[in-house]
């Protein structure tokens, strides 16, 4: 048996097992929240990204990103230039 399916049907005969009264509400809205918000960065990093790569194509200077994104063009290049081929 997998581990995978060892874990469910241990979780299947754990909740045979529970009292329904024993069981409290886990309260989490901020962990999903953190997630939410995760998964918004992870869109905008990719799109971010994306916009960089399209600047460069047009022949923006590093200097220039750098000044959008608040940075200067040494922080800019460091971080993006991996994320992009020209």
């Amino acid at each position: 048996m997998s581990r995978t399916r060892a874990e469910a049907k241990a979780l299947e005969e754990w909740a045979d097992r529970v009292d329904a009264s024993e069981l409290r509400q886990a309260g989490t809205e901020a962990l999903r929240e953190i997630a939410a918000l995760a998964k918004r960065r992870a869109d905008v990093d990719e799109n971010l990204t994306a916009a960089i790569r399209s600047a460069r194509r047009a022949h923006r200077s590093w200097s220039e990103i750098g000044a959008m994104l608040g940075v200067s063009k040494q922080a800019a290049h460091r971080k993006y230039a991996p994320r992009i081929s020209t």
